[in-house]
């Protein structure tokens, strides 16, 4: 709150002048993690990312040299989600060394042995089990698993 004491001109913009060194508290980072043979982490950050990006700073990325994401975007169009702004790189290239929520997709995401980035919170999904019927049921499963994730986190 601005007060007399603040000697704020009369035609300042609200962003100009901080109120009292209030600053806005950083929003939650989440790192989706996958092993890069779907794409699996690009469609659940494109998930993440089109019902809660007000909420979450959504980061993605894969432990194979090479990520997989032509089909993973096939399946992402058919729900009509984008993927922009969303840039999968591989773990051993990922700059973020905190992360508030290191979600890995699933078990082979973690047993590649590189190292991972100091994190809050370890959340180990198998959304990949029903891979075999198809990448659609794989982004319905992450779309469940989201669903749960924000029930958990967001909505406390």
């Amino acid at each position: 709150m601005i007060d007399a004491k603040d000697n704020v001109p009369l035609d300042a913009r609200a962003d100009a002048f901080p109120m009292h060194n209030d600053t806005a508290p950083s929003k939650p980072v989440v790192l989706f993690l996958c092993d890069g043979e779907h794409g699996v982490s690009l469609m659940a950050a494109a998930v993440m990312k089109s019902k809660a990006s007000s909420f979450f700073d959504v980061y993605c990325a894969h432990t194979s040299s090479t990520m997989h994401t032509a089909q993973a975007s096939k399946a992402l169009i058919q729900f009509q989600l984008s993927t922009s702004g969303i840039t999968p790189c591989p773990l051993a290239e990922l700059t973020l060394t905190y992360v508030d929520y290191l979600v890995a997709v699933n078990p082979a995401a973690v047993q590649s042995g590189l190292p991972l980035p100091r994190y809050g919170k370890f959340v180990p999904w198998d959304v990949t089990e029903h891979s075999d019927a198809g990448l659609v049921a794989v982004l319905r499963e992450v779309n469940k698993s989201i669903n749960y994730f924000l029930s958990l986190y967001l909505f406390r």
